[in-house]
């Protein structure tokens, strides 16, 4: 079977980007033929292999919505000729793409994984959502065969997915449980640890004021931010401006192969996202893997606290609260007990519900149908 993934990049620590490799490489080793069309970042075209899989990359030429406007897609797909796409959304210009490759080729199988909403930060985004919604409530309930949903949560709190219902099935996101693995560290100081791109939803300016919270407090910690994006000065500024410097800790770049050790390493793991376009949080499922305890929010329609269980897994708190989420944080320093059996509720969890591999065979179930 050919299967050709559509999605805005493939190399990358996001996400998306995670999700699409392995699901890529699960397919490879199941013996299909798979290849990724995305953007390069640029304006240049290329074509690669990686783990055997043939990566296209087309040129970009703008952006909308937060999402690469490459050239057309359409004979790049014929010259593929796919079995089955898989379209990663929200992805605008794809999507267009897609669905009229989709109207012109009836009989190849389109899955479409429903990461998030596009959550409108300006009245042009606004404007560009309307005019989404004209086209997608349609094409995905006509053309999409299936559409997978990361979470219960989020397809009750997406109005498309609402709509699109009996399309959607729900797979969560899966975690490499043998390289996620819990380890016997111990830290000299106590070490908080963020994973994610340096961008406005993930709340990392309420992070640095809950660490200047725990400062005040006079606690003796490290918060490691793992990431770059877009905020790093602005976010290196609060750091300097509130005396942080001591206590915050920027590491922009470590590679796929150091990261399992950055997790390992840390004491509690915390994710402050404030908007919904935290739809999942796959950095906290790693981190739930490696048997450590996760801080993050409750933020309504999302499926973040259906991953970290409130109590169970860690702690979850009102998003955009930096005292609540500075007492969470102090919470599990001053409490070992409970900071253990929290990792290993945590491990435990990662291992029933997201396990990588089990997860792949019920998306290559969905190929087949």
């Amino acid at each position: 079977m050919k299967i050709v993934h559509v999605t805005k990049y493939f190399s990358g620590a996001g996400g998306i980007e995670s999700y699409t490799r392995f699901v890529s490489k699960a397919a490879v080793a199941e013996g299909h033929e798979v290849a990724v069309v995305c953007s390069t970042g640029n304006k240049k075209y290329s074509e690669r292999y990686e783990d055997k899989i043939k990566i296209v990359g087309l040129p970009e030429n703008a952006s909308l919505m937060n999402a690469p406007i490459t050239q057309s897609m359409i004979g790049v797909l014929k010259k593929l000729g796919p079995d089955v796409i898989h379209l990663h959304m929200p992805n605008p210009w794809a999507e267009m793409n897609i669905f009229l490759y989709k109207m012109l080729n009836p009989g190849t199988r389109l899955v479409a994984t429903y990461h998030s909403d596009v959550v409108s930060y300006s009245p042009l985004m606004k404007l560009f959502s309307i005019a989404r919604f004209a086209y997608l409530i349609p094409s995905m309930n006509v053309l999409c065969d299936k559409i997978i949903a990361t979470s219960e949560n989020y397809v009750r709190g997406s109005l498309l997915l609402t709509l699109a219902r009996r399309k959607v099935k729900v797979i969560p996101l899966g975690v490499d449980i043998k390289k996620f693995a819990p380890s016997n560290n111990k830290n000299r100081i106590f070490t908080f640890l963020f994973v994610g791109r340096l961008i406005p939803y993930k709340g990392l300016e309420k992070l640095i004021r809950a660490c200047n919270i725990l400062k005040l407090s006079g606690k003796k910690f490290v918060l490691k931010i793992v990431g770059s994006g877009k905020l790093y000065s602005s976010l290196r500024k609060e750091v300097s401006s509130l005396g942080l410097n001591a206590h915050v800790k920027f590491c922009t770049s470590v590679s796929d192969k150091e990261l399992p050790k950055m997790y390992r390493g840390c004491d509690v793991f915390v994710l402050p996202s404030v908007y919904k376009s935290e739809a999942f949080g796959l950095a906290q499922l790693e981190a739930m893997s490696s048997g450590k305890p996760v801080v993050s929010t409750k933020i309504r329609g999302s499926g973040v606290s259906f991953v970290n269980r409130d109590g169970v897994t860690g702690i979850v708190v009102r998003p955009g609260d930096e005292i609540a989420l500075a007492n969470a944080m102090m919470n599990l320093m001053d409490n070992n007990k409970l900071r253990a059996d929290m990792g290993l509720n945590a491990r435990n969890r990662a291992v029933k519900l997201f396990d990588q591999e089990k997860i792949s065979r019920r998306i290559m179930e969905i190929y087949g149908r």
